[in-house]
């Protein structure tokens, strides 16, 4: 197993907590486009020994400072009705391709690891453990997505839908069909690699420095490649759209949003 693969996969966890739904449930999933949302964790940056709580509104604050994040909260555009059909057969491949592993049960049997633990609003991503998990600058491949996202840890957890990522330099990938797509990266990531999978010990984009990384032995990224989460999954879709960062549907066990230091909590 490539630890380098392994570590893009888990990247694209820890920032995946929140990618854009284009909402597409037969012909609602491309008429129900709206504005996306993408809201990072602002857990404090511990190492999660000690638990803390945080509400979705305290605890989740947009980087504006990101222009990807910013891309993030435009609206959608409407599409024209060729881009339409193009995106409705893509996003229903993509679901599809999600219900072959309907549980993480299947994907761990299937050799999808664990980045990190269950995130409120971003589920729980198993990343691909081969290079087959990314996508190109030249566009992407919906049979091949980084990570499956799940409601939470157990073997029977559900799958909520589909994680994207490409490695394309400073120009997004090109994605599905249409602008509404929005991708984002983040920066100043710190992981680790544990035996059970990844291990996140500071939440996304908290200013983590090499440093702070140094101190708890992970692997420091200046900068992630590109992500996008797709809520393809019928019954998960994200009212914020197919492609919004943050699907408001996926909550903690106990119906809310409350974290630990780390931005994870006890899924299903």
């Amino acid at each position: 197993m490539n630890p380098r693969v392994l570590l893009i996969g888990f990247v694209t966890l820890v920032l995946a907590f929140g990618i854009g739904v284009v909402i597409v449930g037969n012909d609602s999933w491309v008429a129900d486009a709206s504005e996306s949302e993408a809201d990072d964790e602002d857990a404090t940056a511990d190492s999660g020994t000690e638990t803390e709580t945080a509400s979705a509104d305290a605890g989740h604050e947009h980087d504006t400072e990101n222009p990807d994040h910013a891309a993030e909260l435009q609206p959608d555009q409407p599409l024209d009705p060729a881009t339409r059909d193009q995106l409705a057969a893509q996003l229903t491949e993509a679901r599809d391709l999600a219900m072959r592993y309907p549980t993480v049960a299947d994907a761990t049997a299937s050799g999808y690891v664990l980045a990190g633990g269950f995130a409120p609003l971003s589920g729980a991503h198993y990343v691909a453990v081969s290079a087959a998990g990314l996508s190109s600058a030249g566009g992407i491949d919906v049979q091949k997505p980084n990570s499956l996202i799940y409601d939470g840890t157990s073997a029977d957890s559900e799958i909520v839908g589909l994680m994207y990522y490409g490695m394309s330099g400073e120009e997004q990938p090109e994605g599905f069909a249409g602008p509404n797509d929005h991708w984002h990266r983040h920066r100043g990531v710190c992981v680790k690699f544990g035996a059970g999978g990844l291990e996140v010990p500071f939440p996304a984009d908290a200013d983590v420095t090499r440093e702070q990384c140094d101190e708890v032995d992970g692997n420091y990224m200046d900068e992630t490649g590109w992500m996008v989460h797709a809520w393809v999954v019928p019954s998960w879709e994200s009212p914020n759209g197919v492609f919004s960062h943050d699907n408001p549907n996926v909550v903690c066990a106990d119906g809310t949003t409350e974290t630990d230091a780390a931005g994870f909590c006890q899924g299903t």
